[in-house]
């Protein structure tokens, strides 16, 4: 049987167990995959601890993870568009840090022979939150925009797609993490006490849209340095919809292109993904603790199948 990496109650990352589980079998419009590689993102550790559930226990065991990347093994009925041996990235929201995975077809994009599948592994969570983050602050050519936590996951993909678009970046990051943001073709700033000021400074003028990526508790400061009209966007403190701002939660409609946004983005050069490290599945535990704490420049993979 193959092995995948499950908890059967939520907690810390030592519910987190490596089991074998049964062969899942792919229902009409979706597609099994074998897995190559998966990625880790901050948000697994919150669907692991029970912190995104209602209080219900888990009925039953759930597969870590949601980023997936591999061979096309399985199709189910009523699939079009991908044929057996396809190389396949995408999100396995049922879980995806296993050896096997059943997805919708919908939820996954071919992986031109130029891109890594381990590459291709960090693209779902991370790639398509930047996709929307953008899409909901309409970020243009000639724009500057602000990205506090630029170079953790989402912000490393938010960035270089913005700077695509033809916007100007100035991105919050640790002193360690400057030459990074620089490479992208952000400019950098260090975050911590008197961020505004320096963001502020550094600009020159308001900012069109701004970006809270990480530490949530900062609609006043980013609207302060931002123009009246501008976009103040987060993925982390559902207060802002309240006060004026948008909060993404990856259930926004007119986003299907996300995927296919960035594995062409990433094909095409305009994105590039440090990997900050590489896990064995049977590491899982210590890349979701990694990746919790929130100072991950990049992305952190897990490795399952590396040879397909």
């Amino acid at each position: 049987m193959p092995k995948a990496a499950i908890y059967q109650e939520y907690g810390d990352s030592s519910v987190l167990q490596i089991a074998e589980v049964p062969t899942p079998t792919p229902e009409p419009g979706t597609v099994r995959v074998r897995v190559a590689y998966s990625s880790v993102n901050p948000v697994d550790s919150k669907m692991r601890s029970g912190l995104l559930g209602d209080g219900t226990p888990l009925s039953a065991p759930a597969i870590a993870g949601m980023d997936v990347a591999g061979v096309v093994d399985a199709i189910g009925e009523g699939v079009t568009g991908f044929a057996v041996g396809d190389r396949v990235a995408g999100l396995s929201p049922a879980g995806a840090a296993a050896e096997f995975v059943v997805t919708y077809a919908a939820a996954l994009v071919k992986v031109p022979a130029s891109v890594s599948l381990e590459t291709a592994a960090t693209i779902g969570v991370g790639g398509t939150t930047a996709v929307r983050a953008l899409g909901l602050a309409n970020v243009a050519s000639g724009h500057l925009i602000l990205v506090d936590g630029a170079s953790g996951g989402v912000g490393t993909f938010l960035t270089q797609l913005a700077i695509a678009r033809g916007a100007t970046v100035i991105g919050t990051a640790s002193a360690r993490n400057h030459e990074h943001l620089a490479d992208l073709g952000a400019r950098p700033i260090s975050y911590g006490p008197g961020w505004e000021a320096r963001a502020a400074e550094a600009a020159g003028r308001p900012f069109d849209a701004a970006f809270d990526l990480v530490t949530g508790n900062k609609y006043a400061q980013l609207r302060g340095i931002s123009t009246a009209t501008a976009p103040v966007v987060t993925l982390v403190d559902p207060t802002f919809p309240g006060l004026g701002g948008i909060l993404v939660t990856g259930l926004e409609p007119g986003f299907d292109h996300a995927l296919q946004d960035v594995i062409d983005a990433v094909a095409g050069g305009k994105v590039r993904i440090p990997i900050a490290q590489t896990f064995p599945l049977a590491e899982i535990a210590a890349a979701q603790d990694l990746s919790a704490q929130g100072h991950v420049r990049g992305k952190l993979v897990l490795s399952i199948a590396p040879q397909l």
